[in-house]
């Protein structure tokens, strides 16, 4: 299952080498494995003073337009703290401290603020919400 190549991976700060990578260090490995996407380290996903994109190939997407592969942010007053891919049906992919790479319901993040972002070349799909 394409599914458990994810799984294997272990949360580690500023991991960009399978199998040990960060939250963003995931969205890279997805977007090149599942999408034929290749994102930049750093530069390709960035929030400046909140939410000012910053030469960013994504942008903001409207609930509930989300699609498989759309990447879900996280805030904390007002900053990007984490984040994750969308899987549809309200399911997301993510890693976080200290913990392997797992599939979980976007509303157990319920009490910080999201914003989800589409990649500029993310293929067209049925909408998943």
């Amino acid at each position: 299952m394409w599914l458990n190549h994810y799984l294997l991976i272990r949360h580690t700060p500023n991991g960009r080498k399978y199998p040990y990578l960060d939250c963003w260090g995931l969205v890279i490995e997805f977007y090149r494995r599942e999408l034929g996407i290749e994102l930049d380290d750093y530069t390709d996903f960035s929030i400046k003073d909140g939410y000012e994109k910053e030469r960013s190939c994504f942008y903001e997407i409207e609930p509930p337009h989300y699609e498989f592969g759309d990447v879900i942010a996280f805030f904390r007053h007002g900053l990007i703290f984490h984040v994750a891919v969308y899987l549809g049906r309200g399911e997301m992919l993510h890693t976080g401290l200290n913990r392997h790479c797992r599939v979980e319901k976007i509303r157990s993040m319920q009490f910080v603020e999201t914003k989800i972002y589409r990649h500029t070349n993310l293929p067209k799909r049925k909408n998943e919400t």
